[in-house]
C-alpha cells in the first residue's frame, strides 16, 4: 500500500487527469496515442511521487513529465513529419493554458479545419504544422507579413466560430 505522501500525489493526479489528458492531446493531436502517453505519465508520476513537494505547483510538475512522455512517444513515430519538434513541445508546454481544457473543442477542430478554404488551410498548416513564422509564411506565399497576420487571424476566428457552432448544435 502506498504511503500517505504517494497517495496524496496520486490523488492530485486523478483530480488533474482531465487537464493532463487535454495537455497531452494538445501536443499530440492523436487521441489514442494520447491515452497511452497519459498512462505512461501516470506510471512516471507514481514512480517519482516522492520527488514532488506537496505544496508546490502540481500541474507544472505533471505537465513537465507529460511533455517528456510525449517526446518519447513521438520519437517512436515512423513519420517524423507528423510530430512537433522537441523545441516546439517545450514551447507549447511552457505556455500551457491555465484554463480548464475542453476536449469537445478539440474533437470539433479537425472537422472545422477541413471546412476552411484552401488558402486559409494552407496558412494554418504552415503556421501550426510546419511551425513557420509569419515572415517565413509571407516569403513562401509571396505575401506581406501583415497580410499573413490578417489571414491567420481570420482563420482562427473562422475556426473558433465553427467550433462554437458545432458545440451549440451538439454535433462534434
Amino acid at each position: 500500500m502506498p504511503d500517505s505522501h504517494q497517495q496524496q500525489v496520486l490523488q492530485l493526479f486523478v483530480r488533474h487527469q482531465p487537464r493532463t489528458r487535454g495537455f497531452i492531446i494538445s501536443l499530440m493531436g492523436d487521441f489514442s496515442a494520447a491515452e497511452d502517453v497519459l498512462q505512461e505519465t501516470f506510471i512516471v508520476v507514481q514512480a517519482k511521487a516522492a520527488d514532488f513537494q506537496l505544496n508546490s505547483n502540481f500541474l507544472a510538475w505533471v505537465f513537465r513529465i507529460a511533455r517528456f512522455q510525449v517526446m518519447k512517444a513521438q520519437s517512436q513515430y515512423k513519420r517524423a513529419a507528423e510530430r512537433f519538434s522537441d523545441e516546439a513541445l517545450e514551447a507549447l508546454g511552457a505556455s500551457a493554458p491555465q484554463e480548464p481544457f475542453d476536449e469537445l473543442k478539440l474533437i470539433a477542430l479537425p472537422g472545422c479545419v477541413a471546412k476552411l478554404g484552401p488558402q486559409a488551410r494552407q496558412i494554418v498548416d504552415l503556421f501550426y504544422q510546419d511551425e513557420l513564422r509569419t515572415q517565413e509564411i509571407a516569403q513562401v506565399l509571396s505575401w506581406t507579413p501583415a497580410a499573413v497576420s490578417v489571414a491567420l487571424s481570420r482563420s482562427r476566428r473562422l475556426l473558433r466560430e465553427c467550433i462554437e457552432r458545432q458545440l451549440r448544435n451538439g454535433a462534434t
